[in-house]
């Protein structure tokens, strides 16, 4: 029982270090974005990095919330499975319109 308790918790720390980790760099690559419309991540170029921001704030924000669900009232379950769902459709749409204008970027820069 106690193994079953020490993987749970590793689990819990290592989604909360990531979805903070993805809320910073999102920020930062935020930051970066107000003075160019466009970013370079890792080496690669992100185009309208506003929008690949909000998308992974969305995950970040969605797995801190699902952290946090053992620690809500059972009357807030509601709410909160609304809401992450919520989380994750915005990230899915806004996802899909980064990589669609990254892709029309690239058309463009080629032709």
């Amino acid at each position: 029982m106690m193994t079953f308790d020490a993987v749970g918790l590793g689990m819990d720390i290592l989604t909360a270090g990531v979805s903070l980790a993805a809320i910073m760099l999102a920020a930062v690559v935020f930051v970066r974005s107000r003075r160019a419309e466009t970013v370079r991540l890792f080496g690669r170029v992100i185009h309208r990095p506003g929008l690949w921001a909000s998308a992974v704030v969305c995950v970040g924000l969605s797995g801190l919330l699902l952290m946090s669900s053992d620690a809500m009232p059972s009357s807030w379950q509601k709410p909160r499975s609304v809401i992450y769902g919520a989380l994750w459709l915005a990230f899915f749409v806004l996802m899909m319109t980064h990589l669609i204008s990254a892709e029309r970027a690239k058309r463009r820069r080629d032709s």
